[in-house]
């Protein structure tokens, strides 16, 4: 069997370099588990990347792809994982340099697996580090659901021994990937972007981050991010509770979004954009209608009620007045 060819049990931590921390991108939320997978490969010991096994149905349950169209929607995935550049800045050379993330990804349909390796010239940022590097989590990044959220995280936990971190709004665009007419406006950063990432990776991780805004002329124009490590004795089994929970709350949306004819990529990215609370509400809100009889397309009137943000109360009061 081929050397290079491994599986072994992932690991909880990993270094990058600081300027791959730094560096400029940008990956949807499927691509980016797909990403944190892989780095769960790697060994403090390795030399060089190694093509990594992963099954076929375990990567299509990582990325949430309908099973029925999992190869084709995979292959995309990967696909763009191999065409997205990433551009890493080297300050102390004064040089830039864009490379992909991955070199390849090999498809045995016939086996029901995957062969995932890494860019090669990514190797100086991920193998064999002795400074300058910064320590993964993974377990907990692994958890986020939010892509943003993800990449603060990581850029915090770069600052961690010092425990604060001052970035520009601009900064904070050009890191996450998101482009200028993404959430125009600060209160529409702050509110899916910012808030966001606050509220999961301390709901979520064993982090508690927090902010202030900086203004200049009363406009926000820097956020100053703090973080610590959470006392290891801060309930640890409440946790445990609270994110089994949540588990089982977005999976029967999930379901319930499935049975409305989504498919469970859609349905999940339902979730991701509009929140539980949202989802929820709208699938209550359509299924009184439904109920009544009331509902001719109800697929259609659910996207509606998503987008609209319905509440179910609105509807419970219609029908007491009847």
């Amino acid at each position: 069997m081929n050397q290079n060819l491994v599986q072994k049990e992932p690991i909880k931590y990993v270094v990058k370099s600081n300027s791959l921390v730094e560096a400029r991108y940008r990956l949807s939320l499927q691509e980016s588990q797909v990403i944190l997978w892989l780095l769960t490969q790697i060994r403090p010991d390795d030399e060089d990347f190694k093509e990594h096994v992963m099954d076929i149905s375990e990567l299509a349950r990582l990325t949430m792809v309908n099973v029925d169209s999992r190869y084709t929607e995979l292959r995309k995935i990967t696909k763009r994982l191999i065409q997205r550049s990433i551009e890493i800045y080297e300050p102390d050379l004064n040089e830039y340099i864009q490379v992909t993330w991955l070199n390849s990804a090999h498809y045995k349909a016939n086996k029901g697996i995957v062969l995932l390796q890494f860019s090669s010239k990514l190797k100086p940022y991920l193998l064999k580090l002795k400074s300058h590097f910064t320590k993964i989590d993974l377990v907990d990044t692994m958890k986020l659901k939010s892509v943003h959220a993800i990449r603060i995280f990581e850029l915090l936990l770069q600052y961690l021994t010092i425990g604060k971190r001052k970035i520009t709004l601009e900064e904070l665009r050009l890191l996450c990937g998101i482009q200028q007419k993404e959430y125009i406006g600060y209160n529409m950063l702050k509110r899916k972007v910012i808030d966001r990432a606050k509220t999961e990776i301390n709901a979520k991780t064993d982090y508690e981050i927090d902010y202030v805004e900086i203004k200049e002329s009363r406009k926000v124009v820097a956020i100053e991010w703090t973080i610590k490590k959470k006392h290891h004795l801060e309930g640890t089994a409440q946790k445990v509770r609270q994110l089994q929970k949540e588990y089982r709350s977005e999976s029967a949306l999930i379901d319930s979004l499935v049975e409305y004819g989504f498919s469970r990529t859609i349905a999940k990215r339902f979730i991701t954009n509009n929140g539980e609370d949202a989802v929820s509400d709208a699938l209550k809100s359509v299924n009184i209608q439904v109920d009544r009889g009331q509902v001719k397309n109800p697929r259609a009137m659910l996207q509606t009620a998503i987008k609209e943000k319905w509440k179910p109360d609105v509807f419970k009061k219609q029908k007491q007045l009847a």
